[in-house]
């Protein structure tokens, strides 16, 4: 790719295109991610003690995770225009501040890649539970618990981190710096790499080999209380395969148009690459669905919350309009 376009190719792969309509998809998803994990949020702490394994807690962090991510989304895709970011001419140094992490995405990106590796977490957790739990329940302390919350925000925000040297102010405008093909294809691997290859090989990883042991399990003759913990362990792993499957199908899209205009130099195409993100995006806003569907204890405690305020608005109401038929002397 000539030198003279890496700017527009990285403007491409990285920054989100603007337009009526697609603001309206965009603020859709954004309210649906922010809500939708908020619900998340306020069931698994109101039944803080039904959720208190630590693969529920995961989930609870990637619902703050997701729904932060949500928020930042609405904020940099449709609210922020190159003509709200505005920097001096000057170029000194809070113009650079400005370009580097407001302009260039880094919230949002950092923000999606700690949901990444949240997610290959809940996968090693898992895995550690289901096919070594002797040293999961001695090794699992709340040092290694902390410890992991914090590697996937590290994580998201060291790696993410780059994107703040690919963008500076020149003549009042953020703009992308020109680099050579070669560093282009450094960037594209390097995110292909981070951003997809690593996390879904783990993942996969993980997952194959608690499918291995979950059957193993099954051929042997189980007491009902083992048969129970069996179908619940069992139904969170479905639940987080099925968060995984959504990962790929969200991603994969998006990455490989990001190595195919940077690495393998091809034509930016700008109704492939809206289709693609705002499909990326996506993956925010079904987890919550995923639960609601799949996860059988978390969908149980959500209606037992949402019909258990309405049953007792209900009879609150009822008592209500039987005192205020007494007092007017109704029967």
């Amino acid at each position: 790719m000539a030198s003279n376009r890496s700017s527009t190719d990285l403007e491409s792969a990285i920054g989100v295109l603007g337009s009526s309509p697609l603001d309206t998809v965009k603020t859709i998803i954004s309210c649906l991610a922010t809500l939708g994990n908020s619900a998340v949020i306020v069931v698994m702490l109101v039944r803080h003690k039904v959720f208190s394994s630590f693969t529920n807690r995961l989930i609870l962090h990637q619902s703050f995770i997701d729904a932060a991510a949500g928020v930042v989304f609405y904020c940099s895709t449709v609210l922020k225009r190159p003509s709200t970011v505005v920097v001096s001419q000057e170029g000194n140094t809070a113009d650079r501040l400005v370009c580097s992490f407001l302009f260039s995405d880094y919230f949002l990106w950092s923000l999606n890649v700690t949901s990444t590796y949240n997610l290959v977490i809940i996968s090693l957790e898992r895995f550690m539970g289901t096919c070594h739990p002797l040293k999961h329940r001695k090794h699992m302390n709340t040092t290694l618990k902390l410890g992991a919350v914090v590697t996937s925000w590290g994580v998201g925000f060291v790696y993410s981190f780059h994107l703040t040297l690919l963008v500076e102010p020149i003549r009042g405008r953020c703009q992308f710096v020109a680099v050579s093909h070669a560093m282009k294809i450094c960037i594209g691997v390097l995110a292909f790499t981070v951003e997809y290859v690593l996390p879904i090989l783990t993942m996969v990883y993980s997952y194959g080999k608690i499918l291995i042991a979950l059957t193993k399990n099954l051929v042997n003759p189980v007491t009902p209380r083992q048969h129970f913990v069996h179908r619940a362990k069992k139904n969170v792993l479905v639940t987080l395969l099925m968060v995984t499957t959504v990962f790929v199908i969200c991603w994969t899209p998006s990455e490989c148009y990001y190595v195919g205009v940077l690495v393998l130099n091809l034509r930016e195409n700008e109704t492939l690459y809206i289709s693609f993100t705002t499909l990326l995006a996506c993956n925010l806003f079904i987890n919550p669905v995923i639960y609601s569907f799949i996860y059988h204890n978390f969908r149980f405690h959500l209606r037992d919350l949402v019909l258990g305020r309405f049953h007792r608005n209900r009879v609150e109401n009822i008592a209500m309009n039987r005192r205020r038929s007494v007092n007017i002397g109704l029967p």
